[in-house]
Formats: structure tokens, sequence, C-alpha cells
């Protein structure tokens, strides 16, 4: 058993996990609601043998944050005008042969009652 799982355990929670492990994956978080959900899915993760990065702001990668953030898997985002996350992640999954990265779709913590479709 490993300490994540033990840590899991202790608080009542059990990871079930039926999904292969692939190579490359994008893993959907859902609904984000608090920045528990973090912890807790690093240590669901983390209790399965796994990696996984995430995507945060490039604004929370400055020193020691910085440190800390890319040791846990940070991926900085870039956000504005003329950047692209996707040739961003397409770019950084093509440099690797192994790599799962956990995104939120509403990209917030606050509690919402309809996801966006991407669509107006």
């Amino acid at each position: 058993m490993s300490l994540s799982g033990t840590i899991l355990r202790l608080f009542g929670w059990k990871v079930v996990c039926s999904v292969t492990d692939y190579p490359k994956c994008i893993i959907c978080v859902a609904p984000h609601t608090s920045n528990w959900d973090f912890i807790l899915g690093k240590l669901a993760y983390w209790s399965l043998g796994r990696q996984a990065g995430f995507l945060i702001k490039q604004e929370w990668f400055f020193f020691p944050m910085n440190l800390i953030f890319k040791a846990f898997g940070g991926i900085p985002v870039k956000r504005g005008k003329g950047s692209s996350l996707t040739d961003t992640l397409i770019k950084k999954f093509s440099e690797t042969e192994r790599m799962s990265i956990a995104i939120t779709p509403e990209g917030t913590r606050a509690k919402v009652s309809q996801w966006h479709t991407g669509f107006l």
C-alpha cells in the first residue's frame, strides 16, 4: 500500500480504477469546486502508481511556488492574445513518450449549474 493510498484511507476514501494506464492521455476532472480537489486528485492518482501533470496559469510560477508546482507536474499556461494552449499541449505531448495531464473543463473553482459547451 502506498503512502498516498494510506492517507486517503485514513480520511475514508477508497480508490477504484478500471481504466487502462495509457502512455498519453488527458484526464477530465469535474466538477472542480475546491482547492482540495487538487490534493485529493493527486493522492488518488499517486495511489495507483501513476503520474499526471496539470495546467496552471503562468502567474503562479514565481519563486518558490514555481519549484513546488514543477515538482508536482505543473505546466504553466500563458493566457491572453497570441498564445495557443492547444499548440503548447501538442508540442509537449510530441516531445515525450509518456504524459498525462489533468484538466478542469470550467477552469474555475466556482460551483456552476451548467458547464460551458463552447458554443455561444
